[in-house]
């Protein structure tokens, strides 16, 4: 008994030193690492379904939908969206004006603060760099947000 209880103890104390990141749960980060092949590799664009205090929600480039959703605050220049390559390289896509999307390129690395949050760099320059936190990916469906 006395064994189990000083294993118990050891064990709460070296949890209580080892490096935490409050943001995010084991679970989720886990999830994440799990759902990395999802991720990377493909251009996510906004499509607007997410009502305005909801993340937002992005979908595969050329996504076919079964019935179209409604749409919230969809701007006239077309959506925002990224792609995110496994070598660290990627692509920003901010809307436009008059012609629609703008692609620029970008570098990104996971944050130190947590797995699901990436820092994005513009190296084009023509915008400042960024965070997005990724809330949770499926096959289909990303929900993410970017941070201030």
């Amino acid at each position: 008994m006395r064994t189990l209880l000083l294993t118990i103890l050891a064990t709460g104390l070296l949890a209580a030193c080892s490096p935490s990141t409050p943001d995010v749960s084991p679970e989720k980060q886990s999830n994440l690492l799990a759902d990395d092949a999802r991720l990377f590799g493909r251009t996510w664009i906004n499509s607007y379904e997410a009502k305005p205090n909801e993340i937002p929600t992005y979908r595969p480039e050329n996504y076919t939908w079964a019935t179209q959703p409604q749409r919230y605050n969809m701007p006239i220049e077309g959506g925002d969206g990224f792609r995110l390559n496994t070598d660290g390289s990627g692509v920003y896509i901010a809307p436009g004006i008059g012609t629609g999307p703008i692609t620029h390129p970008i570098t990104w690395q996971r944050s130190e603060s947590g797995k699901s949050i990436f820092r994005l760099h513009i190296t084009d320059n023509s915008r400042p760099d960024m965070q997005v936190e990724i809330v949770s990916v499926g096959a289909d469906r990303l929900t993410a947000r970017y941070l201030p």
